[in-house]
């Protein structure tokens, strides 16, 4: 009887005990949830005014072009011809946050959506790593501790002369910033790794694992790229065949399902930019960047950890100490692999990968606690090490309070606000042409919040702009960013290094490049370009005077298809950029259009009759300039993924003024070129020509995988009797 009740009190105190550790790991999360809460007010993210500052702001047109066409069209990809002279919206950038905002948006303020979907990778990061730790079977009260220790990656400023930390990803600096898809991205991928391990170890969850990497790849591709790196831990295993027959089955069925955007994206590297940045060259600078100041304390707790993990053999810190040996390794050989011919590979920022390795160091530390004896009972240690931490905290944050403050109170707080959105809804009322802006970086920054305030011209006049904020997806960005610091008070030179330099200012070249881009009107913030403009025939100011004037291009029609003033020139060339670069700068040649062909096979015989001349890889002054005689007449309907057109120009080229791309087909001509500087070129052998955004082998090929996909997941998670059952009511 006395062994009976000596059980049942055991039981009972085993119970108390399990219950106590629950109730301080929900304390320890609710306290970290309302320390962020702190700092990220609900009475900003929840008021309806529209976010504006850093890149962020840019991005909120991803989310009201999610919103407003591609989820009504039951899309996630498809053409904008808002920016960049119409670019392929999320077909190289990742959908998932703009998805779950447009989602959103239907429910609560689209403004409220997005802010809410900037932090929430923020805010899940510290669950996340929570619940991933629960799954490596972590005892208590290790995983709370993890969570609190996300706080420090969270908050973490770096200040030095050359730069300030905001862009690499993960911390709440690069968030405000506009990296809130890798944030995202980042806090799924810790909770995938978790399931991982899990289901390595016990030879389940595949299914989940798999959907929850389709979730990281469709958030931010270089997390993804990192996890799957480090998932070969896993292979250094005496279980190597069924580890390794585990992940590729993982994998797979993830890659089927982001199919539908992942297998285009990779076979269409070819019409995107990349985004060129300098590896350090100082060596201090460099160990800065390994070795933030503010970790250091972390790193040799780091590093104590590793040591008491080689002693107690803890597999688990041993894949964070791998996970921290590939970020740095990845890091080091950036300079290396951008230089290799892989398609793709260029575009990644792999700098991209030290916020990764800051959060494994970080991560180190709290595996060192399960192999100390006696700490599990020990239920206030992780609030204490919370508290800690918040101190840290309120001892180490600066300017994050003020920045959170300007991001979320929106345009609606900024001085220039009123102004900015009276000249919106001027342009709202003339809808001929595309607008461009002036670049002037410091009157937007101080007056409109951000230096990319006006890439929301779009939202707030309906009319189509020559910049935006994904530039990488942006295959005419080249030359747009070189044509504003002609004829800009600022100059981003963003893509100088890859097409042979910005051009200094020079607003009479500037101008032909506006009419190259269909600009008729030219929204103007300077004092500098304001009067260089009245002494200028071809504009005449429509509105103002104010802070932003509008300048119209009196001589241009605004029309994006013209027959071009001189005959095109078909060119064969293995390096097309270059020689368009060229071309793009060269002023007396700006009127004719230059056809490109990679080789010959290209060329056919109908084409060699169409074009009077035909180059093999010639020099810029060879190009011949031929005027086209003939006159005709050409009425456009340009609408966002169709151009119809009616002309009697039969068999005469036709320059479209809208970026090239794989998926426009054309009815009434024989094929789309693709023509300087990156437009389209049709020559009509009907009055009728339709062109439209259609799908390409890879668009259907992706869809079809990500069928096939879907169709696993069901299939695998419906229970053998339904299975059963259903193939013998079909008598199969």
């Amino acid at each position: 009887m006395e062994t009976i009740r000596k059980r049942k009190k055991l039981k009972f105190l085993d119970i108390l005990h399990k219950r106590m550790e629950s109730i301080v790991d929900v304390i320890v999360l609710i306290i970290i949830l309302g320390f962020l809460l702190s700092y990220f007010k609900p009475e900003l993210l929840l008021s309806n005014t529209t976010i504006s500052a850093g890149d962020t702001v840019g991005h909120y047109y991803g989310a009201y072009y999610m919103n407003k066409y591609l989820i009504p069209h039951g899309k996630l990809i498809g053409w904008s011809q808002d920016w960049f002279l119409g670019y392929p919206a999320f077909q190289f950038y990742f959908p998932l946050a703009f998805f779950i905002s447009g989602l959103l948006g239907y429910f609560i303020a689209l403004p409220v959506s997005f802010k809410i979907v900037t932090v929430l990778g923020t805010f899940l990061l510290p669950i996340c790593t929570f619940f991933s730790f629960k799954l490596m079977k972590f005892k208590f009260p290790v995983p709370a501790i993890a969570a609190s220790i996300t706080l420090i990656l969270l908050f973490l400023e770096r200040i030095s002369p050359e730069e300030i930390y905001s862009m690499w990803g993960g911390n709440i600096p690069s968030t405000l910033a506009g990296e809130f898809s890798y944030s995202l991205s980042l806090s799924i991928a810790v909770l995938f790794l978790g399931f991982l391990y899990r289901g390595i170890e016990e030879k389940k969850y595949w299914i989940i694992s798999a959907m929850l990497f389709c979730l990281v790849m469709l958030s931010h591709a270089v997390v993804a790229i990192f996890f799957a790196i480090i998932s070969i831990f896993f292979l250094f295993s005496s279980k190597f065949i069924k580890n390794f027959y585990f992940l590729f089955k993982t994998f797979f069925l993830s890659l089927l399902l982001m199919g539908f955007w992942f297998i285009p994206m990779a076979l269409k590297t070819q019409y995107t930019v990349p985004h060129v940045w300098g590896f350090p060259s100082r060596t201090e600078e460099l160990i800065d960047m390994i070795i933030p100041e503010p970790l250091m304390i972390f790193y040799l707790l780091a590093v104590i950890s590793f040591l008491l993990a080689l002693w107690k053999k803890e597999k688990r810190c041993f894949l964070f100490a791998f996970a921290v040996f590939v970020a740095l390794s990845l890091f080091m050989l950036s300079p290396t692999l951008n230089q290799l011919s892989i398609p793709g590979l260029k575009h990644f920022q792999l700098i991209k990968f030290l916020p990764i390795m800051y959060l494994f160091i970080l991560l180190m530390i709290p595996t060192s606690l399960s192999i100390v004896k006696g700490i599990n009972a020990e239920w206030l240690i992780p609030l204490i090490i919370l508290f800690l931490i918040i101190y840290w905290v309120k001892n180490n944050v600066t300017y994050i309070p003020g920045w959170i403050k300007w991001n979320y109170e929106g345009y609606e707080a900024k001085s220039l606000w009123p102004d900015y959105k009276k000249t919106n809804d001027f342009l709202s009322e003339h809808k001929v042409g595309r607008v461009a802006f002036e670049y002037d970086p410091d009157k937007y920054n101080s007056g409109l919040g951000s230096s990319r305030a006006t890439e929301t011209i779009p939202i707030f006049s309906g009319r189509p702009i020559t910049e935006g904020a994904h530039f990488q997806s942006a295959f005419s960005g080249p030359y747009i960013y070189n044509a504003h610091c002609e004829y800009s008070n600022g100059c981003s030179c963003l893509f100088g290094s890859i097409s042979g330099g910005c051009p200094s200012f020079n607003i009479k070249l500037g101008t032909k490049h506006l009419k190259l881009f269909n600009v008729k009107h030219f929204f103007v913030s300077s004092d500098k370009v304001k009067n260089l403009l009245k002494d200028m025939p071809e504009y005449e100011r429509i509105y103002g005077p104010s802070p932003f004037e509008v300048w119209e291009l009196k001589t241009h029609e605004g029309k994006y298809v013209v027959l071009p003033e001189y005959e095109p020139v078909l060119v064969e060339t293995d390096d097309w950029r270059s020689l368009s670069y060229e071309w793009f700068r060269d002023e007396n040649l700006i009127d004719v259009p230059i056809v490109f062909v990679k080789n010959s096979n290209e060329i056919s015989s109908d084409d060699l009759t169409k074009f009077k001349t035909v180059l093999h890889n010639p020099e810029i002054s060879e190009i011949p300039k031929i005027k086209v005689e003939e006159n005709c007449t050409i009425q456009e309907d340009v609408k966002t993924e169709e151009i119809n057109i009616k002309t009697d120009c039969i068999g005469k080229p036709l320059w479209i003024k809208i970026s090239y791309f794989s998926n426009w087909k054309v009815e009434g001509a024989d094929k789309i070129y693709l023509v300087s500087p990156s437009f389209m070129m049709i020559i009509p052998n009907s009055k009728n020509v339709r062109i439209y955004y259609g799908a390409t082998l890879s668009d259907s090929i992706g869809l079809l995988c990500s069928i096939t996909g879907v169709l696993i997941v069901i299939i695998s998670i419906t229970p053998l009797k339904k299975k059963i059952k259903f193939f013998k009511s079909r008598n199969l």
